[in-house]
């Protein structure tokens, strides 16, 4: 990693690093399979799959929510939204969160092969939807942070140089539907999903909070803006008080965590992607937040 990289990611590094050590309590449930999406020099790098009550006896496809972890494209661990993917799969969803290659543990060059493994995880549920029951019309990308760039990427990014060659790049990676907590897009222009807005994207629904060090309420509303601008679907939350990964779920206790889920579960609804209402239970003692008072809404 060059100097200039380097100074780019370190604060956000940093960041990350602080949220994990806040996040004190771990998530209770394990995945059910881990579904190995690529090799790359001899490692494996694989999904941990939540998935849906009646799962093995269905014959039916199921909406797919594919969540990218935070970490300053450094470091990071799929575990992180294990929360996030149990709450989907109540919601009747095949729940995915991936492991992809990272600066400090692989020595990859950063965001670029995080991409390319980003866009390989995809395009493995779509090659594969028969057998793995995934409705390749009903996938949903989420990440947080780097993440967050990365899910974003999904959608906007089309270069062939942010590509590999394990499957058939005739397969879409683009979601129908795309969930950002702080998405972190500091990164070269050429990977940076803002500069590659157009019209025909996805519906996206994002989640900040305002005193976020990492990222500014207003380059968010500029990117908001300028998919509305293009003639998207967006929809922009921004939680009063909320810090940089405000919206992770390995505190049960976290009430940005339940408020990212709820909104995010009624725009999936109005996307026709989910059915029915959202199944949401707070802890006790855990704030519902309200719309004026504790977030502001860009829709």
């Amino acid at each position: 990693m060059n100097d200039s990289t380097m100074s780019r990611i370190l604060p956000l590094l940093i960041v990350g690093l602080m949220c994990l050590l806040h996040a004190t309590v771990e998530a209770k449930g394990q995945p059910d399979a881990m579904w190995t999406y690529k090799e790359v020099d001899g490692k494996a790098l694989q999904l941990s799959v939540f998935l849906p009550e009646g799962y093995a006896n269905s014959t039916e496809p199921y909406p797919t929510f594919v969540v990218y972890h935070g970490g300053s494209w450094a470091v990071g661990e799929a575990s992180w939204h294990y929360p996030d993917c149990e709450y989907w799969a109540s919601r009747g969803m095949i729940a995915v969160s991936v492991d992809y290659r990272l600066s400090k543990r692989d020595g990859v060059k950063v965001p670029l092969e995080c991409v390319k493994d980003a866009k390989s995880a995809v395009r493995f549920l779509r090659n594969n939807a028969g057998r793995l029951k995934v409705n390749s019309d009903k996938i949903v990308i989420a990440g947080g942070s780097a993440g967050g760039q990365l899910a974003a990427a999904m959608a906007t990014l089309t270069s062939p140089d942010t590509n590999d060659d394990c499957y058939d790049l005739s397969i879409s990676c683009e979601p129908n539907a795309v969930i950002l907590y702080n998405p972190y897009f500091k990164c070269e222009a050429s990977l940076s999903p803002p500069n590659f807005l157009r019209a025909g994207l996805p519906p996206f629904i994002t989640f900040l909070g305002d005193e976020d060090p990492a990222i500014t309420v207003d380059s968010i509303v500029e990117f908001h803006d300028s998919l509305k601008a293009h003639g998207g679907a967006s929809e922009f939350y921004v939680a009063k008080g909320g810090k940089h990964g405000l919206c992770n779920g390995r505190n049960p206790h976290n009430p940005y965590f339940y408020w990212s889920v709820e909104l995010s579960d009624q725009f999936l609804v109005k996307q026709g992607i989910l059915s029915g209402e959202s199944l949401v239970a707070r802890p006790t003692g855990v704030k519902v937040l309200q719309p004026e008072t504790d977030y502001d809404s860009y829709r």
